[in-house]
């Protein structure tokens, strides 16, 4: 549901126990540099499915933006004093805090959005993988000793090469994993030791602002974390400012890559979109295939940036296969996302909504076949599973990021065609192939345009300790705990 602005109201009189202050309803204010603070901006939360109200959000000022900006050295002095047990203890205490929450966590992710529970408890559950690998990564992340005698003039000397942090860190993240994909950012910040600026989605903040108390109660650095929400000019405002040395972000392409042009004397990391693409080739049990597949298309309604959205399928396999994979659509739940059966529920917000609706409409009046028709639930925005064929290559679902529960299916001749599908799209996240053959995974893993091969599961498959990112339109840099840690700092060398 889109927010609507309530401006006005003054929070004077306000109760606060932790993140959370009472005034008429839950009202949630910004964290600028460890301290709570407050605004008369203020925009309504509400629950994609029901409807229901789940906060009041505070929304940043220019006064506020101004303040983080001018607080970076002091934040950066501060999260890079940081000893290396002090670093271990924090994420030990943030891991101990996310096991003791972990449900509460995962019921709050399936309320603000609209996640069904049984994938945000696997979101809480990646969460403590990603907080584990980040605590062992602190104790181990490895420096060189070169030598330094490569001339007569320097002999007796060394090479000592340390891994500094860059400079403080701003992150902007996506409403579809509020947990984990913030946790992507924050945990390599830690353990390089750079200071944090968070500006989770406006669609789904209360899960960011929750870890942000309990990274505080853990002993970082009060005056090394600020988290808010803001508005589209005051964000540019930060991703603009020179004050920051790392800039990551996680969201569309189109946006990214605005970000990306106005971000001033910083190094930028792009999560972006894809459009990922699955082969099925002799595929090991082609029932399976079908099940794997057709959940990974649909799962939280499609708003997974490696969500199944192009399928092709070996002629002689498509019936078979599209029989077993209607099938697998035929038992996916659709509902509350508080429901434990549920695998998908509602669209985000109106926005999308429309948005699918219209790229629908389209992809019928261009020709496109629909083997799956889609139901429309407008007062819970639910869409149910769309697969299409014989779709044109200039309709929107053909060209861009769907982030919706559609999929489009093609039957091909020769491995070479259908090679030349996956590549043909712009972006280039991830993609899958199922096959008993491993000289054709060695093919796809080299010939593939994408940033990560999935075999015999489907893309949508990400481990996260593994370096994840796209080619082309999906992105820049590398996330993975281990890997962002190495974006967000630099070899610093001593010479004796």
């Amino acid at each position: 549901m889109a927010a609507e602005r309530t401006g006005g109201i003054r929070l004077t009189g306000v109760k606060c126990t932790g993140a959370f202050c009472y005034f008429g309803g839950m009202l949630q204010p910004l964290l600028i540099a460890g301290e709570w603070k407050s605004s008369p901006l203020i925009y309504p939360l509400h629950a994609p499915y029901s409807g229901e109200k789940l906060a009041d959000i505070v929304y940043a000022q220019g006064e506020h933006i101004e303040a983080i900006i001018a607080q970076q050295p002091a934040a950066q002095k501060a999260a890079a004093a940081l000893p290396t047990h002090k670093r271990y203890e924090i994420l030990s205490r943030l891991l101990e805090w996310l096991e003791r929450e972990g449900e509460a966590i995962a019921k709050l992710i399936a309320q603000e959005a609209g996640k069904p529970i049984r994938y945000a408890r696997a979101e809480v559950a990646r969460g403590k993988i990603t907080i584990g690998i980040g605590r062992d990564l602190v104790r181990t992340l490895e420096g060189e000793i070169l030598p330094g005698d490569l001339s007569p003039a320097t002999e007796g000397r060394w090479i000592l090469v340390r891994r500094v942090p860059a400079g403080p860190v701003l992150a902007i993240t996506p409403f579809n994993f509020p947990l984990n994909l913030v946790l992507h950012k924050v945990i390599p910040a830690i353990v390089a030791g750079s200071a944090i600026t968070l500006k989770p989605a406006p669609q789904a903040p209360l899960t960011a602002y929750r870890l942000g108390e309990a990274l505080l109660a853990a002993g970082w650095p009060p005056e090394a974390l600020s988290i808010l929400s803001a508005e589209v000019p005051l964000a540019e405002a930060l991703v603009r400012s020179p004050a920051f040395r790392i800039f990551t972000f996680t969201g569309s392409a189109a946006v990214g890559w605005h970000l990306h042009s106005i971000a001033a004397r910083k190094k930028v990391l792009l999560e972006l979109g894809g459009s990922a693409a699955v082969i099925v080739h002799d595929p090991p049990d082609l029932a399976e295939a079908a099940r794997s597949i057709a959940e990974a298309a649909y799962l939280y309604a499609g708003q997974v940036c490696i969500s199944v959205q192009r399928i092709f399928v070996q002629k002689r396999l498509y019936a078979t296969f599209l029989e077993a994979y209607k099938e697998a659509v035929a038992n996916l739940h659709i509902g509350d996302p508080l429901a434990e059966e549920t695998h998908l529920s509602s669209i985000i917000d109106e926005r999308s909504y429309n948005r699918i609706q219209a790229w629908l409409t389209e992809a019928r009046m261009s020709g496109a076949q629909e083997l799956i028709s889609a139901q429309m639930q407008p007062e819970q925005r639910i869409i149910t599973p769309i697969l299409l064929t014989d779709l044109p290559a200039e309709t929107h679902f053909a060209r861009e990021e769907a982030f919706a529960p559609f999929a489009e299916i093609r039957a091909y001749e020769s491995i070479e065609e259908a090679f030349h599908l996956v590549n043909q799209s712009p972006y280039g996240l991830h993609a899958g192939l199922y096959t008993q053959s491993e000289g054709l995974l060695k093919r796809a893993f080299m010939e593939l345009e994408v940033g990560g091969v999935v075999h015999n599961a489907p893309p949508t498959l990400r481990l996260d300790s593994m370096p994840y990112g796209g080619v082309k339109d999906s992105g820049l840099g590398r996330e993975g705990v281990k890997y962002a840690t190495l974006e967000y700092t630099e070899p610093k060398a001593l010479l004796w």
